[in-house]
């Protein structure tokens, strides 16, 4: 790797970008990836995306969008027996393999996003390579649908080791890097920054509408207990005559349950559940509701749902959970109510209805907080982040 030794950007920087799962998978993680991604390829550096192989019949490598990605099947020990043993027997294969193929790269650095069992591949391509690993959390804590950190100990381990072992760590928000320092019972100090996720404003451009007969309030997400669509439509049934129909786009173990739930509320002509929408699809919705609600009962970083919203200058009304209250702002680029209060949120989305001008002002105020939150300023900080653990690195190793 090329690069000035005393600071500023490398010339050519190959980087090593450890997501926890990408395409075809969506999800936050998956677009802060993508993102970056493209931004190291447009400033001449080199990315290569090292993901999960799941499912196991996705090619090992393919170029997705210009930007390489490699998926190894990164297994850990653990139950049932055979599954275990396979995973003790590949283990060391799958680390040589992988390091073979970054050292022939002349990988500079690995930016893992999320920890997960990329983690530990992770940690061995840093003690193996002799590279810095920087380790952004998001919200890992609070989110994992199966709540793995509360009771398996093997994860709880990676995760510590991650933090420990880290050159550099980031957090989608103030709350994560808490929850993060919580955990570990010690301050992260120096090491530790928070960079929030962004936007693409230009992606709203060419969107084409997407009509529906009604004016909508939309709630996104994985259709799981902690993402609160349940807590939506009790609130939703509790308002007289509602202006605005839901749109739910989005799909999981909870769909069946939540459309069940909708047809109790007497609610069927009113919710409208679209299921799993591409990218276009999606940013019409947003392009094109009268607000997002997001009720979380889990402490989410940043959900990246509320960044593409407030780009398509739609504000949001929002539960006061984890990072949410550090961007969208009460009273001017949204609603904020107690976690898990039905009746807060019923009032706040009758008032969203109910003021056109408020949703307007609102709307400027959603469009002023995206336009300080461009792809292009999370790269120029992650960048930050690369120059000082390199040079930091420099000086160790002279």
């Amino acid at each position: 790797m090329s690069g000035n030794p005393m600071g500023g950007a490398p010339s050519s920087l190959n980087i090593a970008l450890f997501a926890s799962a990408f395409h075809p998978n969506l999800g936050g993680v998956e677009e802060v990836v993508r993102q970056t991604a493209h931004i190291h390829i447009a400033r001449g550096e080199n990315p290569l995306v090292v993901t999960n192989r799941w499912p196991r019949d996705l090619p090992g490598f393919e170029v997705f969008e210009s930007i390489p990605v490699k998926r190894y099947p990164m297994r850990l020990p653990g139950p049932p027996a055979k599954a275990n043993a396979v995973a003790r027997a590949t283990m060391p294969f799958i680390v040589r393999q992988m390091a073979r193929n970054l050292a022939s790269r002349r990988t500079g650095l690995i930016h893992l996003h999320c920890v997960s069992s990329n983690a530990w591949y992770a940690m061995r391509m840093r003690e193996r390579l002799r590279i810095p690993l920087v380790v952004s959390l998001h919200s890992e804590l609070t989110m994992d649908a199966g709540r793995i950190y509360e009771w398996n100990d093997q994860a709880r381990s990676i995760l510590r080791d991650a933090l420990n072992t880290a050159d550099a760590i980031t957090a989608v928000s103030q709350q994560t890097l808490s929850d993060a320092e919580a955990f570990l019972g010690r301050e992260l100090g120096a090491r530790a920054t928070v960079i929030y996720n962004g936007v693409d404003l230009s992606e709203y451009e060419a969107i084409r509408p997407r009509p529906h007969e009604r004016r909508y309030m939309l709630g996104v997400g994985r259709l799981a207990p902690q993402k609160g669509f349940d807590l939506l439509l009790r609130a939703y049934a509790a308002i007289q005559s509602p202006a605005f129909d839901i749109v739910l786009a989005g799909d999981g173990d909870e769909r069946g349950p939540l459309e069940d739930l909708a047809r109790e509320l007497g609610l069927s002509d009113r919710a409208h559940f679209v299921g799993r929408t591409d990218r276009q699809t999606t940013l019409a919705l947003f392009q094109n509701c009268e607000f997002l609600v997001l009720p979380s009962r889990a402490d989410e970083g940043l959900p990246m749902v509320i960044m593409e919203c407030l780009a398509a200058g739609r504000p949001v009304a929002a539960a006061r959970v984890g990072g949410v209250p550090e961007v969208v702002q009460d009273g001017r680029n949204g609603l904020l109510v107690p976690k898990e209060d039905v009746g807060a949120l019923t009032t706040a989305m009758e008032r969203m209805m109910a003021d056109s001008e408020m949703l307007e002002r609102f709307g400027e105020g959603a469009r002023r907080t995206a336009q300080a939150h461009s792809w292009e300023h999370v790269a120029d900080q992650y960048g930050e982040v690369y120059r000082e653990v390199l040079l930091d690195h420099h000086w160790k190793r002279a």
